[in-house]
């Protein structure tokens, strides 16, 4: 199970779609690719964020067809992804700051046994979750 952060997904919209990461992906099989729900919700607040006009029509449009690829594979903050938020939550305000999104996302991993491919490895390190870095990974 690999789950896709943000960064990732972003990478799937819009006119050019980043080769290194379609090439990374074609490497899996499509089942075993997940979203999370708190990465769809910091995806649809970005793209309500924009300007109204055809760049954001044709953006919500992308991530729809996204998401409707992933159904049945959207995990969320289950119980058991609670508990491990605030285990993590309270590591990290020890020994340094992580953003709630991202430590919700490095909870649902955990909880469901996932790798997490993200660009961003610094703010995920030290936390026990398996990463991978599709930029630049082979």
């Amino acid at each position: 199970m690999i789950v896709l952060d943000t960064n990732v997904i972003s990478e799937l919209q819009g006119r050019t779609h980043s080769e290194r990461i379609l090439n990374w992906l074609d490497g899996y099989d499509v089942e075993a690719l997940f979203l999370t729900t708190i990465a769809v919700a910091e995806m649809r607040y970005g793209l309500e964020l924009l300007d109204d006009g055809r760049r954001k029509t044709a953006l919500i449009s992308d991530f729809n067809r996204i998401e409707s690829e992933f159904a049945g594979r959207i995990p969320g903050f289950s119980l058991s992804a609670a508990n491990r938020y605030g285990l993590l939550a309270a590591q990290r305000r020890k020994t340094g700051r992580m953003e709630t999104k991202d430590a919700m996302i490095a909870a649902i991993c955990l909880a469901n046994g996932a790798t997490l491919a993200t660009r961003s490895i610094r703010d995920f390190e030290g936390l026990d979750l398996k990463l991978v870095n599709p930029f630049e990974d082979g």
